[in-house]
Order: C-alpha cells, then structure tokens, then sequence
C-alpha cells in the first residue's frame, strides 16, 4: 500500500511540474524570442519480484517488476522558429533561421533570440535590458575586421560618404534599335560632379552614321562655366550582325584642372550596349560622383550590416552583426530577460555572419514572436489535469486501502 501511496505523489509532483511548465508557456505567449518548453516523464526504477532463472516445465520465467511511480527526466525547449510580427521599428530585429543575436555586459557574453533592441544616447545598439549588442566593424573600403568582436555603434555626426566625390566613372547601358537610319540621333544626360560636390550636366548624343551598324557619339557639356569642366569627346561604336558591341568598350573624359586637382580621366564604359530591332534605349545606368551630404539615417541588411545613410543618397557600411550558435542549445542556462548563457553541456559559441557562415538571415523592422501555440498548450493542460487528478485517486484509493487493514484487528 505504502509503494502505491508515493506513486501516486509521485504522479502528483510531476503533472505539478508540467502544469508549471505549460503555465509559464501561456504566460510568455506574446514574449519576443520566447522558446516554449516542455516536459518529458521517466520511470522511476522499478522494483523487481520475481528474478530470472526460474525454470517452470523446463522453460526460463521472465522476470517481474512493479513500478515505483513517475518522476521528470528532462525540461527541454522547443527552437523551432517563431512568427513574424511587423513593427516597422528598424531597430527591431529578428532572425530567419537557426542562431543567435550575441550580447555583452559586464564582461559576460549573452546569447538572445529576442531583437526589441534600440539605439542609445551614445549611439549604441543595445537590448531592453541594456546589454551592448556585438557585431564587426566595417572600415570606409568596406573591409571587415573579424578579428574582435565590438560594441555595434553610430555616430550620429558622421561624415565619411558625406563628404563630395568626383565622377570618375560612367556607364551606359541600353539598346541602339538596329531599324535606325542615317540621320536618326538620341540624346541622354546625367549630371557629374566635380571635387566641390558641384554638378555639371553632361550630354551624350549618339548618331547612326551612313556605316552598317555603326554609331558615331558626342560627349559634350551643357552650360556656361568657364572654363567648360571638360572638352567635348567624340568617336564611333561598332556591333557585329548579331547586335553584339565590337569596339570600342570605353572611352575617357577628362577634367579640367580649374575643377578637378591633376586633370583625371572620367571612363565611359560602353559595355552594356546592344543593336537590336526594336526601340532604343540607352541610358545612363551609373556615375560615381556624388555632392555633399549629411548623415539623415541608418539602415540594417539581411546580411546584418547596419549602413549609414546621407543626403546625397549614398551609403557607408559601418558593422555587421554577428551571430551564433551553440552544438547543444537545450544545454543554455536560461538566465531571465530572454537572455541565454553557455555552459559545459552547450559547448562553445560558433559565430558567423549571417547568410555566410551561417544560414540565418536578419530580417529588420520584426520581431520573432514567441513559438507557443494556445491550443496545444490548452489541450496539455487538460491531459496534465486529468493525470494530476488520476494521480490524486491513487493516494484516495490507497489511503483507504491502508484504512482497511487498519481496521481488521477490530
């Protein structure tokens, strides 16, 4: 009667313990990054009645055990991934993939799936709780520096792509129609700037001339500086029968010293350029000058680089976050604030970059909501009442059992 009493109690403290499991679950229901747990009973070692080795009409006797009751073998989580929930907040951040956003503080190093982050007064990219989200720094050529990990950080008063560039480079791109006789000219323009961040607006007429499939092209400049930022170009574009460009691939332009310090060239790629029938389309596809700006934003990537964005429409890479991942993630020691630490069972963190070493891309302007799912957690809670009370008739059952054989020596 005793063993059948702390079986049932056994049963008793288990669902209890489920209960506060599924409890905790419903209760994170709308937490940021929130991965539900759940439950997994074990048998308690049973006790063993009968031995193997009896032999009944020649034949072995498998052996007999009783129970001992219930007890939890393991609290683990769930990491599958959460829904999306749009904020449009772009420091709010969530991952598309296995990993984590790494955290530091203290001289200690979170982990955390949870990405309500913000920008502080120091311009740093920290969690709700403070914690200094860790990224790599990017340098002004675009190189990253793996070496550490940093603080991921803006300056608000920066300036790098803000100051002016000079167009060093131009490309065109489209179709000269191949139905196009003597005569038959289309103009394009764009405009170039010069070391100031001053525009000037360059004029580039193509022409087709008397020569199958060829084209004779002006580069000039529209306006009335004095002297003209550069000397008008000319020269003539060759496609084979089949639209495809011959020659030339490039032609230069160059800078007048009064604008531009040791006279550069401007390289006109001709590349992208075909003669097909049909309509014409050239354009101007690109020119890598740019005027002056000012920082107006920032911006984070699905590769996590977090960009500064200025006025003049350009942009300078500043970090990239890093991510990472644990080989054990059950083994996380489950510190509060959505924050995850290692420990021997985790192993170490693997960190990469997303999309890169790692698969996991960084979506902005979301959160991850939690991964609970209300009617799982309701139909649980069902099943662990039923067995909590089921467990609680044992101990009924059993205790007037006990009063029974309390009863027989009257």
């Amino acid at each position: 009667m005793i063993n059948s009493l702390l079986s049932g109690v056994s049963g008793i403290r288990s669902h209890q313990a489920r209960m506060d499991v599924i409890g905790n679950n419903i209760a994170n229901v709308n937490t940021p990054g929130f991965k539900r747990s759940r439950v997994a009973f074990n048998e308690v070692l049973a006790q063993l009645q009968l031995g193997v080795g009896r032999i009944a009409g020649g034949s072995g006797v498998n052996p007999s055990y009783v129970g001992r009751g219930v007890h939890i073998g393991a609290v683990d989580q769930d990491w599958s991934q959460g829904a999306f929930q749009s904020t449009n907040v772009p420091t709010d951040l969530s991952l598309s993939g296995d990993g984590f956003f790494i955290t530091a503080g203290g001289g200690q190093t979170y982990l955390t799936r949870a990405g309500n982050f913000t920008f502080n007064a120091n311009g740093e990219l920290v969690t709700a709780a403070g914690l200094n989200v860790q990224g790599w720094s990017i340098d002004p050529t675009g190189s990253i520096d793996m070496s550490q990990l940093r603080d991921v950080q803006i300056d608000f008063l920066a300036q790098g792509a803000a100051d002016p560039k000079f167009t060093e480079n131009m490309a065109l791109a489209g179709n000269l129609s191949a139905d196009a006789v003597a005569g038959d000219a289309i103009t394009v323009s764009t405009a170039i700037y010069d070391e100031q961040g001053k525009a000037f607006n360059a004029i580039i007429e193509f022409t087709k001339n008397a020569t199958t499939n060829q084209w004779d092209y002006e580069i000039r400049y529209d306006g009335a500086a004095t002297p003209p930022p550069f000397a008008t170009v000319t020269g003539t574009i060759d496609f084979d029968v089949n639209g495809t460009l011959v020659g030339p691939t490039a032609s230069t332009i160059t800078w007048d010293a009064a604008y531009v310090t040791g006279s550069p060239t401007i390289t006109v790629d001709w590349n992208q350029f075909t003669q097909f029938s049909g309509s014409t389309t050239a354009t101007v596809s690109d020119q890598d000058g740019y005027p002056a700006g000012r920082f107006v934003g920032y911006s984070i990537g699905v590769d996590g680089i977090v960009s500064l964005n200025f006025s003049n429409g350009e942009q300078q890479a500043a970090f990239q976050l890093a991510l990472g991942t644990v080989y054990n993630p059950n083994g996380l020691l489950q510190l509060g604030e959505n924050l995850y630490g290692l420990s021997a069972a985790s192993g170490d963190i693997v960190m990469g970059r997303p999309g890169l070493e790692l698969e996991t891309s960084v979506v902005a302007g979301a959160l991850e909501m939690s991964n609970v799912d209300l009617a799982t957690e309701f139909t649980d809670m069902i099943v662990t009442q039923r067995g909590y009370q089921a467990s609680a008739r044992v101990v009924t059952t059993s205790d007037e059992l006990l009063q029974e054989v309390v009863q027989l020596k009257r």
